[in-house]
């Protein structure tokens, strides 16, 4: 093989990686811009945005967890939980 021909075999072999590359940092650029321009983090795109509704509800029974529990550890006094503690 001759130079030439080494060098169009590499030329073949590299130019999608450097294609791809090339599309890549233009992405990252781009949604770099993008975060600069913006005048709110929410234009930004950034998450978790402070002061928010939360975006996960947990469900436990017929109470929701984290919304007006009690300090005590957790604690509820429900018939389920009173029944199963033993009496007198």
């Amino acid at each position: 093989m001759t130079g030439y021909q080494l060098f169009l075999l590499l030329v073949i072999i590299i130019w999608p990686f450097a294609i791809g590359a090339l599309l890549f940092s233009m992405s990252r650029i781009e949604n770099w811009i993008g975060r600069m321009d913006a005048a709110t983090p929410e234009e930004a795109g950034l998450e978790p945005v402070a002061g928010g509704e939360r975006e996960v509800r947990i469900v436990f029974g017929d109470r929701v967890v984290g919304e007006g529990e009690p300090q005590d550890g957790g604690r509820v006094d429900t018939d389920e939980t009173t029944a199963a503690q033993p009496h007198g």
